[in-house]
């Protein structure tokens, strides 16, 4: 009987420092990298697309999804056969491939309308992931913005004899405020020849041009604060912003790229996704 006993506790043992050895499978997690999205092929290549390759090969053991937050656009290239997940979607894939905890990092720059889906949609499915960490838009606090101000300065090296000029698309949100808190800080931190203005919302034009005028300097860089600089910088930067700065006589040089084609930009957000992804585990 004692021989028996002996036995069962020793296979007891045996059982427990098998288990005790074998460790629990990792578990997986995945990144959603949330898009406004584009129709123009050219564009979606050098900066959508372009940064998804980079995420891919930064985060080689995350599950990698893309989704798109228009649903025009996402109509658009069904039509031509370029399949498009919406953000729903997105995280249903990621779901679905058994992804127990997710970062999703959007390129949005304002906390405003989209920014809200992406979170509507991701609160519907919390409960389906063990965490899920929602990046903050770009342009979020004073520290993002002096930030923005800093990458922007590295990559357009504007000369002495240059006035700046960032164009934004505005919003009818609050968070449209960010362009006017953009504009104060490059002016109290240093660069008081930097103006910000917006195509469709404040400051407008009108105020740039004002602002403009009271510097002696008639060189003007122009920099569109736009992640992909499709349309809008050729129709409405380029095009109406432009013909009203020379028409004023000020020498202008344009920046085509938006800030999608950035490499400072591309590697803020990848190192946000880094930094997102460490605070999962």
């Amino acid at each position: 009987m004692m021989f028996r006993i002996a036995l069962c506790l020793l296979s007891v043992l045996m059982c427990t420092e098998v288990a005790m050895g074998q460790s629990a499978p990792a578990e997986k997690t995945g990144v959603l990298l949330v898009h406004y999205g584009t129709r123009n092929d050219a564009s979606r290549k050098a900066t959508i697309d372009a940064l998804d390759s980079m995420a891919m090969a930064r985060f080689a053991d995350c599950e990698v999804v893309e989704a798109y937050a228009a649903g025009s656009v996402i109509k658009s290239l069904g039509k031509r056969g370029i399949k498009k997940l919406t953000i729903g979607e997105g995280l249903d894939k990621l779901i679905a491939d058994g992804c127990q905890n997710a970062v999703v990092q959007t390129t949005m720059l304002l906390d405003g309308v989209m920014n809200d889906i992406v979170k509507n949609e991701v609160n519907a499915r919390k409960s389906k992931f063990k965490k899920i960490v929602v990046a903050r838009p770009l342009l979020y606090s004073v520290d993002d913005c002096r930030n923005m101000l800093d990458q922007i300065a590295a990559h357009i090296n504007a000369k002495s004899d240059e006035q700046v000029v960032i164009v934004g698309h505005g919003s009818d949100s609050p968070a449209n405020a960010i362009y006017s808190q953009l504009d104060c800080l490059a002016k109290f931190e240093g660069r008081p020849n930097w103006h910000v203005g917006t195509i469709e919302s404040f400051p407008t034009l009108d105020n740039v041009m004002a602002q403009l005028a009271k510097d002696s300097r008639k060189n003007v860089v122009v920099v569109p604060l736009l992640f992909i600089a499709g349309n809008h910088n050729e129709e409405d930067i380029k095009g109406v912003w432009g013909e009203a700065l020379r028409k004023a006589g000020y020498r202008v040089r344009h920046i085509s790229e938006g800030l999608g084609e950035m490499p400072e930009i591309q590697q803020l957000i990848l190192n946000n996704i880094n930094q997102l992804l460490n605070s999962t585990k």
